[in-house]
């Protein structure tokens, strides 16, 4: 878990990030419980993916809360497409343990949140609609 000493707005000050090991560390074991071809498709994709929640310009962070970055570890996880198979899997895993890292608990139920990362899959669904429900559906620790 990567933890920068970024001074930035909201509540975001000083988030615990997940790292490229732990997203792979997610794929394995995706993979190992539901199935699907392991392996990663394009390293590129992946590292661009997982530096979307904590980039930053002129010392704050792009996605300005833990919703916005939890968002843009499932959008981008899925859209990018990295990992032979399991991304959809992936991105949703990513954002529910990078919430819990940073002791905010996901409240929706498995169906509404399965749905929803079925949409971002198929482009229906943007980031910020995922930052909104995500905002809707969890409660600080």
């Amino acid at each position: 878990m990567a933890r920068p000493s970024n001074g930035s707005r909201s509540e975001a000050v000083n988030p615990i990030f997940l790292t490229l090991d732990e997203i792979v560390a997610v794929h394995r074991d995706q993979i190992a419980r539901y199935g699907g071809s392991e392996g990663v498709r394009d390293w590129g994709l992946l590292k661009s993916a997982i530096a979307m929640p904590a980039a930053t310009f002129g010392g704050q962070f792009l996605h300005s809360d833990l919703h916005e970055m939890a968002a843009a570890y499932l959008f981008h996880l899925v859209q990018n497409h990295p990992f032979i198979h399991g991304n959809i899997r992936v991105g949703a895993v990513a954002a529910y343990v990078f919430l819990a890292l940073n002791d905010v608990g996901l409240a929706a139920d498995n169906d509404s949140y399965a749905d929803l990362v079925v949409s971002v899959a198929r482009g229906e669904t943007p980031k910020s609609a995922v930052a909104e429900f995500l905002r809707a559906n969890t409660a600080k620790g």
